[in-house]
């Protein structure tokens, strides 16, 4: 294999991989992954550097954003052309290429389920920031005044300038439950780049809140940038399928997603005993004590709202326990 593959997946941290790789081996020739390797570079510069005309360095780079591995922006006036940043942006590009060949997709999940663990083991040994963050379910916090705008799945919809809604790539390949599949919101330049690319359909606001109200009650956890703002994407995650969510449940790979600013807090005056909370917890924090009543195990708990939602008798709340420094 050329050494050129090698060098793409290092550019991902991902130099000691077997299988990615082969992956890039799958999504690009040899040349093109040389034209890949020569980014970020102008239109200009990667014609003049392969000796190509700017319209066949055109129909190369459309091509290659097809299949989910070239991006473009501006700066200075000009248009340039990148490569994929890191491995999750790798992995949920080119899963959403049409005409991606099985033997892609099975080496996706291959990875999934031999090497990707690596990554939230590196991430929490090393305390790296997570590339993600989870997203309280508004209802169940205690008080709302404690809500930042960003932290609300509602006002970060209301906010975007434009909503798309693209597949989960993680249950659509992974395929572990039946939760909902089509519920990955893309906003602002995310969205943008979605609907260019034929990937993701274009969503108002009152579609998009609809959905996020579909995905609580399907038990699935918000999650968004780990960063203050309206970013590029809000995802919908379950506990078996996400790159992200199962490994919450470890304290040697937590560190691949940020908890959200509270915590599950249950009231045992109230508390039914009915273990419906026990159930929907996707990362196992809560479980019934010895005479029946709901106990949060605050070390796991990531503060995502659902056991909220399902609790019969609102016994559970959210309650902050971080300021609002803890998202950077």
């Amino acid at each position: 294999m050329s050494d050129v593959y090698r060098e793409l997946s290092k550019k991902i941290m991902m130099e000691n991989s077997v299988l990615i790789p082969e992956i890039w081996k799958i999504v690009c020739s040899e040349e093109e992954a040389n034209i890949l390797n020569a980014m970020p570079a102008t239109l200009a510069q990667l014609a003049e550097k392969f000796g190509k005309s700017r319209d066949e360095m055109n129909a190369v780079l459309e091509d290659l954003f097809h299949r989910g591995v070239v991006f473009d922006y501006e700066k200075g006036g000009e248009t340039f052309y990148r490569m994929p940043r890191h491995i999750v942006q790798f992995h949920d590009a080119t899963i959403l290429w049409q005409e991606a060949p099985q033997k892609m997709i099975d080496l996706w999940v291959k990875y999934m389920n031999e090497e990707f663990h690596q990554i939230p083991e590196l991430l929490t040994s090393i305390k790296y920031p997570p590339f993600f963050r989870v997203i309280p379910i508004n209802e169940g916090i205690a008080s709302k005044s404690t809500v930042l705008p960003y932290e609300d799945a509602l006002t970060i919809v209301e906010q975007a300038t434009n909503i798309a809604v693209t597949k989960c790539t993680c249950r659509l390949i992974m395929k572990k439950c039946d939760r909902p599949l089509e519920v990955c919101m893309q906003l602002n330049k995310g969205a943008d780049y979605a609907i260019r690319r034929g990937t993701g359909r274009k969503l108002t606001v009152e579609e998009a809140k609809k959905m996020l109200r579909d995905c609580e009650k399907a038990g699935l956890v918000h999650t968004t940038e780990n960063k203050s703002g309206v970013g590029t994407v809000l995802c919908n995650c379950c506990e078996c399928c996400c790159e992200a969510i199962p490994y919450m449940r470890h304290a040697a790979t937590r560190g691949i997603v940020s908890p959200s600013r509270y915590r599950a807090s249950v009231d045992i005056e109230f508390c039914s005993s009915c273990g419906s909370c026990v159930d929907i917890c996707p990362v196992d924090a809560i479980a019934l004590d010895d005479e029946g009543f709901a106990v949060v195990d605050g070390d796991l708990c990531i503060g995502c709202g659902l056991c909220t939602g399902t609790c019969p008798v609102e016994a559970i709340t959210l309650v902050q326990v971080r300021d609002e420094s803890f998202i950077p």
